[in-house]
């Protein structure tokens, strides 16, 4: 066990922090946008509404990252881009 490699194991931890940081960015942005799309649905009364609003788009945030990254592999990120 003490014949690791501490570079990658450093780099795993960076990649699993950055994608912690990723989805919390994507949670304050969808947060934000929150009071508006209130008031456009007109759900401001329902906080059921509310949760599932906020849950379907951080769901759709989900499903664009894995359909992006299923495109970006077979086309390249440029062309995408």
């Amino acid at each position: 066990m003490e014949n690791y490699n501490r570079k990658f194991v450093y780099f795993i931890c960076l990649v699993s922090a950055l994608g912690g940081l990723l989805f919390g960015y994507d949670w304050v942005v969808i947060g934000g946008a929150k009071p508006f799309y209130e008031l456009y649905f007109d759900i401001s009364d329902s906080p059921a509404l509310q949760g599932m609003a906020m849950s379907v788009a951080l769901l759709g945030c989900l499903i664009g990252a894995m359909l992006t990254g299923m495109l970006a592999d077979r086309y390249g990120r440029k062309p995408l881009l």
